[in-house]
């Protein structure tokens, strides 16, 4: 029933997004537009005229000009390949000195900010990087204080401070232009609003906003605002919060600004929960919703998602929150996918521009040999011939030993590595040794107690009942012959009881992982979230099912905690369909699958889910964090 209201309210959605979701403004409220069109283009006239541009300095005018209007609308994609054609048709002609270096910066720069918005920010500092290395801030102020400030802008994001300070501060001191100067401010702003220090955040940000008045640039003002909006909603100044994102959103939609107008719409909705306004809320975020699957902005649409997740679990409409997380999870595995193979794609290019640079090498070297050639035989004589190859036997002979010698140092060194690997192998298979050894001595031990119990107590009950009823007559008492199997009874219970770990009978399940999450994320710097669903049917599971999933649990945040390098992990563990489903996600470095070999760690999870005949898939790669989805049938 909820999930059939959840599509009818996206299809109303849909229809809205045609023709905006308004309310009369006499009536006081506000107007919510869903854009029935994606983003919009630079005008056609640009695009005519770059096709009939016939010089490169023409072609570069209006290559740089659509980018410029694409970087404002947020265009991503557009970004990254105008700068790409740029860059392709400066590689195109032999132009020496400045300008040579001037386009070619020019496209770094538009390059940079594609990465940048795309969340890319180690591809979008190496064109930062590339672009203050031809660049100096004599030749063009503009372009190197982009490129210094753009690094700024990825060492923030990355949230290594101390690395963009300096570069903020050569801002500061060095620029001429308020523009620079402002951005820097603000910059400094984004650094204290992370760490969640407002008293020092909004100088800085009221300061950029003074020297960005006059920019025809809006957006950073834009964005400015929305983060003193939002410092006022954590300060509980919901209302005045409220009059920021509003001004935002109308300034946004005025220019055209979608991500901008989106995020606004967002943090709106945000207030409106705050408020317990549950209803403007859904239909607000629900307008975003629809704007993020349109313009296909996966990063977007992911967050808009949680937002509506934690707006229907307030409400405690779990299924429908379970319904769009696992929507939120087909977004994460898209993304991931894309990521794949957008790295491809750039793979391909690279190789494809070696094989150019191999061929203009070679012919390079061609002419260079001809040249060559033409020189010496107008030069060289039979004396310097001779000279020549009596130097060359020994010379000969220095890289014979030369080359011996390396021989040598070769086999020597594979030698050694294949030592170091022996002894490698060697310590993984004592250090399993120990761990069987200790495994069957924990059993052996267990064992004994056992068996020590069942004789010292059931045993001699039993014996002792066996007599008595040997004994037993037709006028006998019976009562402590019952008596003594009661108390064997409970005996066995207790045996029994003793062995389950006794947290598991005497707590519920998910209070158990909680506090174990509590205890991780006190102590270390990663930001772990444990999410069940729903925990009442989670608490009533068979308790050897518990303890095993307890202890996969424990295994993925210890290997998280000491291999991935993440910064925030998420736990999600729902029951649905006769199964429970358990989803670890982090952000870390991940791994490659194919290079990896299978540790111990992961042994034991695989043994302890064939056990319960449970499903396990692991999606993982350099650099783009892990994921880990387990099935297991109840």
């Amino acid at each position: 029933m909820h999930k059939s209201i959840f599509k009818l309210i996206f299809i109303f959605g849909l229809l809205l997004s045609q023709l905006g979701i308004a309310q009369d403004k006499d009536d006081g409220k506000t107007w919510y537009t869903a854009f029935g069109e994606t983003f919009d283009r630079a005008p056609d006239s640009l695009y005519q005229q770059l096709r009939d541009a016939d010089s490169f300095k023409d072609k570069a005018f209006f290559i740089e000009e659509i980018a410029n209007i694409h970087i404002e609308l947020g265009n991503t994609d557009s970004i990254i390949y105008y700068g790409k054609l740029l860059e392709d048709e400066n590689s195109n002609i032999q132009v020496e000195g400045v300008i040579d270096n001037l386009y070619l910066s020019k496209a770094y720069r538009i390059i940079g900010k594609g990465k940048m918005l795309q969340g890319l920010f180690d591809e979008a500092m190496k064109y930062y990087l590339k672009g203050l290395e031809i660049t100096k801030i004599t030749d063009s102020p503009y372009l190197y204080f982009t490129h210094s400030l753009g690094l700024a802008s990825v060492y923030i994001n990355k949230e290594e401070f101390e690395k963009a300070t300096p570069l903020l501060d050569n801002a500061i001191e060095s620029s001429k232009n308020t523009y620079f100067t402002g951005l820097a401010k603000k910059y400094y702003g984004d650094i204290y609003y992370l760490k969640r220090d407002i008293a020092k955040s909004a100088p800085y940000y009221n300061a950029a906003l003074a020297d960005l008045e006059l920019s025809p640039d809006k957006k950073i003002a834009l964005d400015i605002k929305l983060n003193l909006g939002t410092m006022d909603v954590v300060q509980k100044k919901l209302d005045e919060s409220l009059v920021l994102f509003e001004e935002v959103k109308n300034t946004a939609h005025e220019k055209k600004y979608y991500d901008l107008y989106v995020e606004a719409v967002l943090r709106i909705g945000d207030v409106y929960k705050r408020k317990k306004d549950y209803h403007n809320a859904q239909i607000i975020l629900s307008v975003a919703h629809i704007n993020s699957v349109q313009w296909d902005r996966l990063g977007l649409e992911k967050k808009i998602i949680q937002n509506l997740v934690d707006l229907y679990r307030d409400q405690e409409d779990y299924e429908n929150a379970y319904a769009l997380m696992t929507q939120y999870v087909n977004v994460s595995n898209r993304m991931i996918q894309e990521q794949k193979s957008k790295e491809i794609k750039e793979l391909e290019i690279q190789y494809q521009t070696l094989q150019k640079e191999k061929e203009i090498s070679s012919l390079q070297e061609e002419q260079l040999l001809k040249e060559s050639e033409i020189k010496r035989q107008k030069t060289i004589k039979y004396a310097i011939l001779i000279g020549f190859l009596i130097l060359l036997i020994p010379i000969t002979a220095l890289f014979i030993v030369y080359y011996q010698k390396l021989q040598a140092q070769s086999q020597l060194n594979a030698q050694q590595d294949e030592l170091n690997t022996q002894k490698v192998s060697a310590l993984i298979r004592e250090q399993e040794l120990k761990l069987v050894k200790a495994s069957v001595e924990a059993q052996d031990e267990e064992r004994t107690r056992i068996a020590r119990e069942l004789h010292d107590s059931i045993g001699g009950n039993l014996a002792a009942i066996k007599m008595q009823m040997n004994n037993l007559n037709d006028n006998a008492d019976s009562s402590a012959i019952i008596s003594q199997i009661d108390e064997t009874y409970q005996q066995v219970r207790e045996i029994s009881h003793n062995l389950i770990p006794s947290k598991f009978s005497q707590n519920a399940f998910t209070t158990l992982i909680s506090e174990y999450i509590n205890k991780l994320d006190k102590s270390s710097d990663q930001d772990i979230v444990f999410m069940p669903y729903p925990e009442e049917k989670i608490n009533v599971l068979d308790e050897s099912i518990q303890v095993e999933v307890f202890n996969i649990i424990q295994e993925l945040v210890t290997n998280t905690l000491k291999y991935a390098k993440a910064k925030n992990v998420e736990i999600h563990l729902n029951v649905h369909n006769n199964s429970l489903q358990l989803l670890f996600e982090d952000n870390g470095i991940g791994f490659d699958q194919s290079k990896t070999p299978t540790g111990i760690g992961l042994q034991n999870i695989k043994s302890r889910l064939d056990k319960l005949n449970a499903a396990l898939n692991i999606d993982s790669s350099i650099n783009h964090g892990t994921a880990v989805t387990i099935e297991i049938p109840l």
